[in-house]
């Protein structure tokens, strides 16, 4: 794997877990009500969820024994506390659109109508009233009366065209309203609520399990491609121009022996015990690094790693080959 593509899964590994750490915190800062403790403990869940999915990768690769078990134990019950955090965020956010949605369309609509209906009576009323004040407006003015006709109507339609004129303005209001109500769609109004559920499940399952698969592939491939290097010599041919020849006719030689090794790669083995000795014990020795600086096939260098081995100047361990 390029170190190019292990960064960007890493990236996406820990972008993703940011996700579950924030669902927790938000869950676990829900939980109580005094703000400085939930800061607190809202910030020990974000270490604890970053805890959760370097654990998986440790207790596979590095830890042995009862401490791999109950470093697994651990990170399992902190993936079902993300998880159910997550998937209560999620089914949360449908669940309050669903009873918003379903309040606006019953008992708002009702109200709204019921408001319209007010108004429309009010503006009947309305009407009557001016109707009325033009009709003893009339009587007054048959009288002889025409400024107390004229005051009559002046003070009964003002009154009553500014209170028809609010009273259609909400029933105008109301009758938008009603209609964005009933134009609306609440979150995953398609989806049955069984669904639903498996799906905010699904998805929560997968932020717990993609990080953390992620996180232990990564860290595999980097030991195979970083350390195993005398595996990959003897499984895999290098394609070097350079060292093809050499490699070529090492692959039609048979087997040697120490003997017939400490006469052919003598000088070179030589060399390999120098640099060896002036390295502290546990130093790497990268095979394919010293095959390149002698000029030689990484088999023919494999060859002269196993004799130096059987000297006691290297050993192999997990990592590669390193100074005795």
């Amino acid at each position: 794997m390029s170190k190019k593509l292990s960064t960007l899964l890493v990236a996406i590994a820990f972008l993703l877990s940011s996700v579950t750490a924030i669902s927790v915190a938000l869950a676990m800062y829900a939980l109580i009500d005094d703000k400085r403790l939930a800061l607190l403990f809202a910030g020990a869940a974000v270490l604890l969820d970053i805890f959760k999915y370097l654990a998986w990768p440790v207790a596979i690769r590095v830890l042995r024994g009862t401490s791999a078990v109950l470093t697994i134990g651990c990170a399992m019950m902190l993936s079902v506390v993300s998880g159910w955090a997550t998937y209560d965020r999620l089914m949360s956010s449908i669940s309050a659109s669903k009873a918003t949605h379903e309040v606006m369309t019953t008992e708002r609509v009702a109200a709204l109508t019921t408001l319209a209906k007010k108004d429309s009576e009010l503006i009947a009323q309305l009407d009557k009233e001016i109707s009325d004040a033009a009709t003893q407006g009339s009587d007054l003015r048959a009288r002889g009366m025409v400024s107390k006709a004229l005051e009559l109507e002046e003070s009964v339609g003002s009154r009553a065209a500014t209170q028809r004129s609010q009273a259609l303005a909400r029933i105008n209001a109301g009758s938008l309203e009603i209609a964005q109500i009933k134009s609306s769609v609440t979150k995953a109004s398609s989806l049955p609520p069984l669904l639903a559920q498996f799906l905010c499940l699904g998805f929560a399952m997968a932020l717990e399990v993609v990080p953390a698969l992620i996180l232990a592939g990564v860290r595999s491939s980097g030991r195979h491609d970083g350390h195993d290097v005398v595996s990959a010599a003897i499984e895999t041919p290098s394609f070097d121009t350079a060292s093809q020849p050499d490699r070529e006719s090492e692959m039609l030689e048979t087997p040697k022996t120490s003997e017939t090794l400490l006469d052919t790669n003598s000088e070179i083995l030589k060399t390999l015990v120098a640099q060896a000795e002036t390295l502290e014990s546990g130093t790497p020795i990268r095979l394919k690094e010293f095959a390149k600086n002698s000029r030689i096939g990484n088999l023919r260098a494999g060859a002269i790693f196993k004799e130096a081995e059987n000297l006691g100047v290297i050993k192999k361990t997990t990592i590669g080959y390193v100074a005795a």
